[in-house]
């Protein structure tokens, strides 16, 4: 049950009643719960996720070409995510002392579905076209089919 509480499960005729049937213990408790029903949507891709980290590499090589010693690839990655896919709490707990720690840290691009993905690779693009840093895109990725099948 906890697969389908954080990543969902795709729901349609031919498994809902054996869906059902995994959720009758849950409600058999006497507890309420909270079901939310939206239209599924694929996670972001693995051609999607390497076409990110092709381009943080190119991002870094750019940044420390022009003087930025720190830009790592990871750095890149890291503020990219912080500037356009914004932050989600995380609590830590020391597992010594039990202290729990909130803090925010940037989204995980893993969590994506495709579109939030290709949304996410059009900002950084753009960003990167206003200093004149033009990223490699492969002619048979799946960015560059969907930006041609927006433009068509």
């Amino acid at each position: 049950m906890t697969d389908i509480s954080k990543n969902g499960v795709r729901l349609h005729k031919s498994n809902f009643f054996a869906i059902g049937q995994q959720l009758l213990p849950l409600l058999e408790s006497g507890e309420s719960y909270r079901l939310i029903v939206k239209p599924w949507k694929e996670k972001r891709s693995i051609n999607q996720n390497s076409l990110s980290h092709m381009w943080y590499a190119e991002i870094s090589a750019y940044l420390i070409k022009s003087g930025r010693a720190d830009a790592t690839p990871e750095w890149v990655k890291r503020n990219l995510k912080r500037t356009y896919l914004g932050c989600e709490e995380i609590t830590y707990t020391d597992f010594v002392t039990g202290e729990k720690v909130t803090t925010y840290e940037p989204r995980h691009t893993s969590n994506l579905d495709t579109g939030e993905m290709h949304f996410f690779l059009n900002q950084v693009e753009r960003w990167c076209a206003q200093f004149g840093l033009a990223l490699t895109i492969p002619h048979d990725s799946e960015y560059q089919k969907l930006k041609e099948k927006q433009n068509a």
